[in-house]
């Protein structure tokens, strides 16, 4: 497990801190209106950054390992689609960001691509490190359409709401990076939520829970939780005094997605859609 996680540093690193060109560079945006962070005004900013990144990979290694208990596949396999899970997220969430904050479209997507690179080898390695194989097929969850869907609205319109309470109540910084406004801003966090839903399809038959609440919460605030508030936490590097914003923001969009995924148990195992039903 050290090894993996060892070998994607280097990886990651050779690419984000040896490569100025390929460095990521805040948007302007928020750069003309926030105050730099202390890790910027003290030179620290690369150490900062590879902590960061080392603590990334740290936290994707007991999750993979608990869902790796029960979700079918071999684990190579598994860990690289967990890996490409968790980088594709952060890739929607840099266009989401290109739109809130006036990213250029091509540095979101270069940031995206980066990203998705260095964490889909890191979960591949990883999941070789866990050597768990579940070659036994789990049957797939149905309707799976309906939890995509039911999840994007939650994580919206939770993050919608969790917006303007928190640009009344903590100012500026909330305001600069948490105020969806224009169709174009709203769609592009829709997009996240969307692949929030997927991922939920397709790491559901690995959940490690009897309860379907209990399996709801752990991917909320757990498998997407933690690399959503990841994403957002990287700002407290560039700028100072968005701690309490940006964590907030990402309890804020974990409660969206549970409280969809929570709808999403409760009308199939309800029978709500007849035939439908889950089982």
């Amino acid at each position: 497990m050290a090894a993996a996680i060892i070998a994607t540093l280097a990886a990651w690193g050779l690419i984000r801190l040896v490569l100025p060109s390929l460095d990521y560079y805040p948007p302007e945006g928020l750069a003309r209106n926030l105050q730099r962070s202390w890790f910027i005004v003290s030179g620290t900013h690369k150490a900062a950054q590879l902590v960061y990144a080392l603590g990334t990979l740290i936290l994707m290694a007991p999750f993979l390992a608990i869902v790796q208990r029960r979700w079918p596949g071999r684990s190579g396999w598994n860990g690289l689609t967990f890996g490409v899970l968790l980088g594709l997220l952060w890739a929607f969430c840099f266009l989401n960001s290109a739109t809130l904050f006036g990213m250029r479209v091509g540095e979101a997507l270069l940031n995206g691509a980066l990203d998705l690179a260095a964490l889909a080898l890191g979960g591949w390695l990883i999941g070789l490190a866990l050597g768990r194989d579940h070659p036994k097929p789990e049957r797939a969850s149905r309707v799976p359409w309906l939890a995509i869907v039911l999840i994007a609205c939650g994580f919206t319109s939770a993050y919608s709401i969790g917006a303007l309470l928190l640009r009344d109540t903590l100012g500026q910084a909330a305001a600069l990076f948490a105020s969806p406004v224009t169709a174009l801003q709203y769609a592009t966090l829709f997009m996240v939520g969307l692949w929030a839903g997927l991922m939920y399809v397709i790491v559901r038959p690995g959940l490690p829970f009897v309860s379907a609440s209990a399996n709801a919460a752990f991917f909320a605030f757990g498998v997407f939780g933690h690399s959503w508030t990841l994403f957002k936490l990287y700002s407290v590097i560039e700028f100072s005094g968005v701690l309490l914003t940006v964590i907030l923001i990402g309890l804020t969009g974990a409660l969206g997605v549970f409280i969809g995924a929570l709808a999403y148990e409760w009308a199939t195992h309800a029978r709500f859609l007849g035939r439908y039903s889950f089982e």
